[in-house]
């Protein structure tokens, strides 16, 4: 076995993680990215590199394993986004060419300078695949060190492709104790921080704050449903269990209550795309002492609510609704939101608020709109298809994902 904790793009070590091995592990991998078998039925491509180090192919072997895709979508969603990591590059690339005619004066550099001057991030990109080099290889041609390694990994994720990314737990693997997932064994083993180095903060778990509980239980469900490999990076209150009041006014307080307390934690708060929310979240924003951890939004503008039934005093009238009566419910499908008669439930409109100047509505039946949801949610299914089938939950999640860039 190897005797360096090394994670592994398909076959080659991305040895740029030795040292944060720990760490990486965590943004990289999901607790269900863990797998124990014997060398001769692990993954092939771990497997190929295994029977490298152990002779006997019946050895039980413990390693992460994710798909090069899951793996870049998990760093995009901690903050290592394509336009940050070349944004970083940029920067080290300057401070590299730099340093490189400084030094000219002392050694012939004037190869190293030719080969590397005035080239773009395009241009490094198209040379690197011209060269058709791996990720060791192309140091010391066109390659330089980037303080934060793990937008070095977001770019080769990025722009080379890799099919898979793992590493072997073999150092490890008994120290891991079974109650515990994956992240919780890593994070009791070790954590790594260096104050002195350039980094993209990563956002760390992320706590939604909703508005109640349906919302809450709508939303981590779909997570768990539709994005499995996410499901480790975010965390919702239990309303239920500690009999926590719902509404826009609450959210506002719960906002306050984890700002007073200056918790470290991400925490984004997530208000209805209605005029209690919209009036609410106004109200959040103006709070100039509001810690940089903390975000807000509203539920995104949904097609499908620019042309909704409501009734109102006028009658029933087919209305754009975002901005005065989007909830949750409105992301799950046409299917949840029809009723026996093939009518989609309507919104009645309840008043009018006047710190925003528009009228409030509720859409009617909400609590069966929910339930037939989760009833379809219960019956599982692929999560890209059901990404498709949940075409505006998708929507919404995609906007949570990219909160915090």
């Amino acid at each position: 076995m190897s005797d360096v904790n090394d994670i592994y793009l398909d076959g080659k070590s991305f040895g740029d993680l030795s040292m944060t091995w720990h760490h990486a592990c965590t943004l990289c991998f999901a607790n269900g990215d863990l797998y124990r078998r014997t060398v001769k039925t692990a993954h092939p491509v771990v497997r190929q590199k295994m029977l490298e180090w152990c002779d006997d192919p019946d050895t039980e072997i413990s390693y992460l394993l994710a798909p090069g895709e899951n793996v870049r979508r998990r760093l995009h969603i901690q903050g290592y986004t394509d336009e940050r990591c070349r944004d970083l590059w940029e920067r080290e690339y300057q401070k590299h060419i730099a340093y490189l005619e400084e030094m000219s004066g002392k050694h012939d550099l004037q190869h190293e300078i030719a080969a590397q001057k005035g080239l773009s991030f395009d241009d490094w990109i198209e040379r690197a695949n011209q060269l058709d080099l791996d990720h060791w290889a192309r140091r010391g041609v066109i390659e330089f060190d980037l303080n934060d390694m793990y937008a070095s990994l977001a770019l080769e994720l990025q722009y080379f492709n890799p099919e898979y990314v793992w590493t072997d737990l073999a150092s490890f693997s008994d120290d891991f104790a079974e109650e515990l997932t994956v992240h919780q064994n890593l994070r009791r083993l070790h954590q790594f921080e260096d104050e002195h180095q350039e980094f993209i903060r990563e956002t760390g778990t992320v706590l939604i704050l909703t508005e109640g509980k349906s919302d809450t239980e709508v939303l981590s469900i779909a997570i768990q449903a539709m994005y499995p490999e996410f499901s480790d990076l975010f965390q919702f209150v239990d309303f239920q269990e500690f009999s926590i009041q719902g509404g826009a006014s609450m959210l506002t307080k719960m906002v306050k209550a984890f700002a007073g307390v200056r918790m470290d934690q991400s925490i984004l708060a997530l208000f209805d795309n209605d005029a209690a929310g919209l009036a609410e979240r106004q109200h959040v924003d103006r709070i100039k002492a509001l810690p940089q951890n903390i975000k807000t939004m509203v539920l995104p503008e949904l097609e499908l609510a620019k042309d909704y039934p409501t009734i109102g005093p006028e009658g029933e009238r087919h209305m754009d609704v975002n901005g005065a009566a989007s909830s949750i419910e409105l992301f799950l499908g046409k299917i949840a939101l029809t009723d026996r008669n093939g009518e989609l439930h309507p919104i009645r409109w309840t008043g009018w608020n006047t710190q925003i100047k528009r009228y409030q509505g509720a859409l009617e039946n909400k609590d069966d709109i929910t339930k037939r949801f989760l009833t379809r949610m219960k019956k599982g299914g692929d999560p890209i298809a059901l990404r498709t089938e949940f075409s505006e939950l998708d929507q919404l999640l995609r906007s949570i994902f990219s909160a915090f860039h």
